[in-house]
């Protein structure tokens, strides 16, 4: 009898320890949750279009201007409401109306071109290309189009660092039948950061590096590995003789950017010590560490009464009944809850059955909005089977993949066994979902 007391109390401690574990990296996950793969940084990208038309007194106008890309800053969840970008790219759309009579400019700021998707945007911040080259935008209202990026110090930069720049380059929209310049659009390059220096050409610190940028990269966001901004992307070394670009090209430093926006009392997030940790440690770590912190108190209690074995009988008969009815141990039930996207945080029972997932909202439980990129009418389903004791997850054809945690790609129509606490993602991991026993 002492054996088996003493073994209880081991398991439980055991699972007392797993559970305190689990819940500091949910804390962890909630505190931090900063970390993003680079080309997720997309979801902060717009189009930003300055024009200037220049009223002639024969009766003529003509107009000017420039692209570029911009980004979002704010709080992260929130709508957004400022976008940030060079202060040439709007230049001509608010620097000239203030020099010429006969000038007007308008900025505008694009979702999706191919949707005829945006909104007319107000310079609240300019710094010429000589100067800061930043300008800030402010939207008329705060928008959930797009997520704020967080920001990281340019002091804990290090040289050799790997950095990624997004945006709409000119090259390479002019190679597109149909650019639509939205999501999708956006291209990303990879690169080094080289050197930090203060250029000649204007009066900000940038960062040198070989990461290509082009004509409509200007304003995009340069990220690190984790998919916070490390700089603003503004110009190229380019070779007088031939004009050839020389792949030495710069990206204004970031605290530039920080002393602005406290200066115009703009939000921002930045990141912090734990911005390492991933948003999903939260949904999954701390229910899991709950539950084996309550697993543990039931059995260290059970442990230290008299009968305790015709308990612990008791209760395996009561749990081998509960999972015959498709509950799992301590009497969990078996659940599907958003990580990342649409659906984050939110939990969704698949004791009532199967669950489908996509943009059709006849034949789907889970259902996207029609135009999110990426996700079929009928995706894939989740169903638990309660004989096995284990989740299956189906790609029913979709067109752009259902995929698990580790980045394998379902065959279409063909079942894939999950286990409690296994990730998947539809098209990309903004789309991320974990099964999960409550």
């Amino acid at each position: 009898m002492g054996k088996k007391t003493n073994g209880k109390q081991i398991a439980a401690i055991a699972l007392l320890v797993v559970g305190l574990v689990g819940v500091v990296f949910g804390i962890f996950g909630i505190v931090g949750g900063g970390r993003i793969e680079p080309y997720e940084a997309r979801q902060g990208v717009v189009l930003v279009y300055a024009t200037a038309s220049i009223y002639n007194e024969d009766g003529s106008v003509e107009q000017t201007g420039a692209t570029g890309t911009g980004w979002a800053v704010g709080k992260p969840g929130q709508p957004v409401q400022y976008i940030v970008t060079n202060g040439h790219v709007v230049e001509a759309a608010y620097a000239y109306p203030k020099t010429y009579s006969n000038v007007s400019g308008m900025v505008q700021v694009y979702y999706s071109a191919a949707e005829n998707d945006f909104v007319q945007a107000e310079v609240v911040y300019y710094s010429a290309q000589e100067e800061k080259d930043i300008a800030i935008l402010k939207l008329p209202t705060p928008t959930t189009k797009r997520s704020a990026l967080t920001l990281r110090e340019s002091d804990s930069v290090k040289m050799s660092e790997t950095a990624y720049a997004l945006g709409y380059p000119g090259d390479s929209s002019q190679r597109q039948s149909l650019p639509a310049y939205d999501l999708d659009d956006v291209t990303i390059t990879k690169g080094i950061i080289s050197n930090r220096v203060t250029t000649k050409f204007s009066a900000y610190e940038a960062f040198q590096m070989d990461v290509s940028i082009s004509p409509g990269n200007s304003g995009g966001p340069l990220v690190d590995e984790n998919g916070q901004v490390i700089g603003i992307n503004a110009s190229g070394a380019a070779d007088p003789e031939t004009g050839l670009m020389l792949g030495m090209n710069y990206a204004i430093l970031i605290d530039e950017l920080t002393k602005i926006l406290d200066q115009e009392r703009i939000e921002y997030t930045m990141t912090n010590a734990l911005s390492w940790v991933p948003n999903w440690f939260a949904f999954v770590f701390l229910p899991l560490g709950i539950l084996a912190l309550a697993g543990g108190a039931v059995l260290l209690v059970l442990s230290v009464q008299k009968g305790g074995a015709a308990l612990a009988s008791a209760g395996a008969g009561a749990e081998r009944r509960s999972a015959a009815r498709g509950r799992g141990p301590m009497g969990r039930h078996a659940a599907l809850r958003g990580v990342t996207g649409k659906y984050a945080g939110q939990r969704f029972d698949l004791m009532k059955g199967k669950v489908i997932i996509g943009r059709d909202p006849t034949a789907c439980n889970i259902v996207f909005d029609k135009n999110t990129p990426g996700i079929s009418g009928r995706h894939c389903q989740v169903v638990y089977d309660p004989n096995e004791d284990c989740f299956l997850i189906t790609d029913l054809g979709s067109s752009y993949g259902t995929f698990l945690g580790n980045g394998k790609k379902l065959t279409a129509s063909v079942a894939e066994k999950l286990s409690a606490g296994d990730t998947f993602y539809l098209c990309d991991n903004s789309n991320r979902f974990v099964v999960v026993k409550e």
